[in-house]
């Protein structure tokens, strides 16, 4: 980074979280996050922008007379006005659950900085632009085509009233590119991403374009959509969606508010015995990797669900004071990096050949619009294709689906053996998905 400042925060930071104490507070944080980057945007196959960004902000979070309140500011010289509106507001702010924050415990270190990263320069960013779009128009130029890179570099301080005062950096990059090819009335939308903390074999200009060109020699053709209750393939990008509201479900809060639809669950085989989904805060140079939570609580390897049965909750320090339950480490009560566990028996190619009708879905329109927290969903197909005796014969139009995806992970789930590298999510067989048209 080339202006680093937390080292010459931190005592601030500190000092305002004393003042915070003097004023009243029974807890304060203050956290800051500055970062640098640079990025370039290719809009209809052509390099619209290469810019460089700058970013400051930070919060201050207190606790006075059992009330929370909070301000933030992007200005480092407003740090100590900002503590005195903080705690101001919280007088007249919302019941909080908790009265201090936690002293510091041990937490597992995860690295998320590196120097590789850093090396990429805004030259090889628009080269592999360039590469996307120019191997794009090879396949058709009449192509709409988009690409982009971007690099950040971060630092971030949080400091408590608890004693926790933890500094850490980051650096990440991201890789991206997407097509609309237009015939008529027709209109067909392909996108592919990446990215990580690391630079390593994922940034590939070569595997965005090999997902997009997949995606256009699918629906070269034109099929009727399936009818009746026939397997439907998730690849990983769209298992991790139907499994949104599931993950959801287990958030500590809802539960605590009694909105969940799995709160009178916990212990019990309520899912497939082939799901089994793990939390992972601690993979290296993962951008969800994470060290501690908001309150400064370590983070932990957390079984969610393991062969159907739930197995936590997940609680931030607030909601763990509504419910009565320990925290878990968790910001937002929602997990880091849930893994689902793969199958044991066929790969990702051999799911798919071992379907004889069924449909694959690449990408949902509308998806959250639906009363997504009960897990009830209705939503048109924007990307999808039949199979037919294991193999893909052509792109559906006009096609819906609908189901509740609790009761959908109730039934048997098939895994593949193999994940996608980033995610590391499997690809999935489910049934119970009602398809219209």
């Amino acid at each position: 980074m080339r202006t680093p400042i937390v080292d010459s925060m931190k005592d601030r930071l500190m000092a305002g979280v004393d003042a915070a104490g003097k004023l009243g507070a029974s807890a304060a944080k203050i956290a800051l996050a500055h970062g640098e980057g640079r990025s370039c945007e290719f809009e209809s196959g052509k390099l619209k922008a290469a810019d460089s960004q700058e970013t400051l902000s930070y919060t201050v979070s207190v606790v006075v007379d059992g009330r929370s309140g909070s301000t933030s500011g992007n200005r480092a010289e407003d740090v100590e006005l900002m503590v005195e509106r903080a705690v101001e507001l919280a007088r007249v702010g919302s019941n909080a659950h908790f009265e201090t924050y936690p002293a510091p415990k041990p937490f597992v270190s995860v690295p998320k900085h590196s120097e590789s990263t850093l090396s990429l320069t805004r030259e090889r960013m628009i080269e592999a632009g360039h590469e996307i779009v120019d191997r794009l128009k090879s396949v058709d130029p009449e192509l709409d085509i988009g690409a982009g890179a971007g690099l950040s570099d971060s630092e971030g301080i949080m400091v408590t009233s608890g004693g926790v005062c933890r500094a850490t950096t980051g650096t990440s990059w991201s890789l991206y590119g997407g097509i609309q090819r237009t015939q008529g009335t027709d209109m067909l939308f392909s996108q592919a991403w990446r990215s990580w903390c690391e630079l390593n074999e994922l940034f590939d200009p070569a595997w965005i374009c090999e997902r997009i060109e997949r995606d256009l020699r699918w629906a070269a053709d034109v099929a009727d959509p399936p009818k009746g209750d026939v397997p439907v393939y998730l690849p990983p990008s769209t298992l991790g969606m139907f499994l949104s509201p599931v993950l959801a479900g287990l958030n500590g809060r809802s539960v605590a508010k009694g909105t969940s639809p799995l709160q009178e669950h916990l212990g019990e085989e309520y899912f497939t015995k082939d799901l089994t989904i793990i939390d992972e805060p601690h993979i290296p140079y993962c951008p969800q990797a994470a060290t501690m939570d908001s309150a400064g609580i370590p983070t932990q390897r957390t079984a969610l669900i393991e062969k159907g049965i739930i197995r936590t909750f997940l609680y931030d320090l607030d909601s763990a004071g509504l419910a009565g339950a320990e925290p878990t480490g968790h910001a937002g009560c929602s997990p880091y990096f849930p893994l689902v566990s793969p199958g044991t028996e066929m790969t990702s190619d051999e799911l798919l050949r071992s379907i004889d009708d069924g449909l694959y879905i690449s990408q949902l329109l509308g998806f959250g619009q639906s009363n997504i927290g009960n897990g009830d969903f209705s939503s048109n197909v924007a990307l999808g294709y039949r199979i037919r005796n294991g193999r893909i014969v052509g792109r559906v139009k006009d096609t819906m689906v609908a189901g509740n995806l609790f009761e959908i992970f109730k039934n048997p789930v098939r895994l593949s053996t193999d994940v996608e590298p980033q995610s590391r999510l499997p690809h999935a067989v489910v049934s119970g998905v009602s398809i219209s048209s």
